[in-house]
């Protein structure tokens, strides 16, 4: 699938399924793999980037490296966690003109590259069965 595209469609989908949260805070998640051969085309995206996070008020809280996968195939080699203020920020990156001229970096940047919002519920709808 055309990258481009894929995003565009992914973006899409996010917006139709968080239309309406209003200004409450939004926890994305962002699974990457990095192409260790295109420093310099990471480097060009984290100078566009870095600026648009800086504006939207999003802050990284947390990055993991993945290790082992139980089940599955492994999704990227770092899941980064990134708190944004409101769905709003969220789109005010991603649907930037810096954020799509920073596509073409992020293309040769990244081997993977995912990014994806979590919802933490009020009330966790899978509950741990009760020790005996």
């Amino acid at each position: 699938m055309n990258t481009l595209r894929g995003f565009a469609s992914l973006m899409g989908e996010f917006s139709l399924i968080f239309r309406g949260l209003g200004n409450r805070m939004v926890t994305v998640l962002a699974f990457v793999t990095v192409a260790e051969d295109a420093p310099e085309a990471l480097a060009a995206y984290f100078r566009i980037t870095d600026p648009l996070l800086k504006r939207a008020g999003a802050r990284i809280v947390k990055r993991f490296s993945v290790n082992d996968v139980v089940v599955g195939q492994k999704p990227a080699q770092t899941v980064v966690m990134v708190e944004y203020p409101s769905r709003e920020a969220v789109d005010l990156v991603f649907g930037s003109a810096e954020y799509a001229s920073a596509i073409e970096h992020r293309s040769r940047a990244f081997l993977d590259y995912a990014i994806t919002i979590v919802d933490d519920p009020v009330e966790p709808s899978v509950r741990q069965p009760a020790k005996s």
